[in-house]
């Protein structure tokens, strides 16, 4: 069975899309000082709600403060992307079955981000290649530009909200897809803000979305 799976990756909330035999499934990672009960607290936000849906794997890990001290900073840092990775990992390819055929993409990676943030997530992103490259061999491993992903959705530029409007638009008849884009646009009033920013860990699963959308038409082209 070919399986795809699309990955938005990022130290705190990476997250997932595969699809498998028509079926769409979704999960995400959170890394947060809050607690995952303070997380669902509210009813009415993604947390919650989506926790109690089939179809998505909701996860959460602490977020502990970094000591000052720089060796020993670097050393927890390992520790924790490790981890993170392993668990996102593991939540990841518990959906594919023996024998599957597996395709990943995921999203090269950003340079708006600078300085150590940029060491850290290429540090925790070669990790996570590492566990793709060896369960499903370079070839069936792709790294796409996010512009390229942007502009398959809508546009180069798009905004989350605007990701968000495009995949509720977005017509997937043969697939379960309309169950994740009616849960969008039942709650859009709720989830995103007025300034347009999209509830977590909503942006997260919609760019893993139109990761895998993506890498699924790239396949059929091929």
């Amino acid at each position: 069975m070919r399986t795809l799976i699309g990955i938005d990756f990022s130290l705190n909330s990476p997250a997932f899309c595969l699809l498998r035999d028509n079926q769409f499934k979704w999960g995400s990672l959170t890394r947060s000082d809050r607690t995952e009960e303070s997380l669902k607290r509210s009813k009415a936000k993604p947390f919650a709600f989506l926790s109690e849906m089939d179809g998505f794997d909701l996860m959460f890990m602490g977020k502990e403060k970094m000591p000052e001290e720089y060796s020993e900073r670097e050393r927890l840092k390992i520790d924790y992307f490790s981890d993170l990775v392993d668990r996102f990992w593991d939540s990841v390819i518990s959906h594919t079955q023996e024998g599957d055929e597996i395709y990943i993409a995921m999203e090269g990676l950003s340079f708006a981000s600078n300085g150590n943030a940029l060491i850290d997530i290429s540090m925790a992103t070669a990790l996570l290649r590492k566990k793709i490259v060896d369960e499903v061999g370079s070839s069936n491993f792709y790294v796409f530009s996010p512009t390229s992903i942007k502009k398959f959705a809508i546009k180069g530029n798009a905004k989350k909200h605007q990701l968000y409007d495009s995949l509720v638009n977005c017509k997937r008849a043969e697939t379960n897809l309309s169950y994740f884009t009616n849960i969008l646009e039942s709650n859009r009033g709720e989830w995103i803000t007025p300034s347009g920013n999209v509830n977590k860990p909503l942006d997260d699963l919609i760019d893993a979305t139109w990761i895998c959308i993506f890498l699924d038409g790239r396949l059929k082209e091929d």
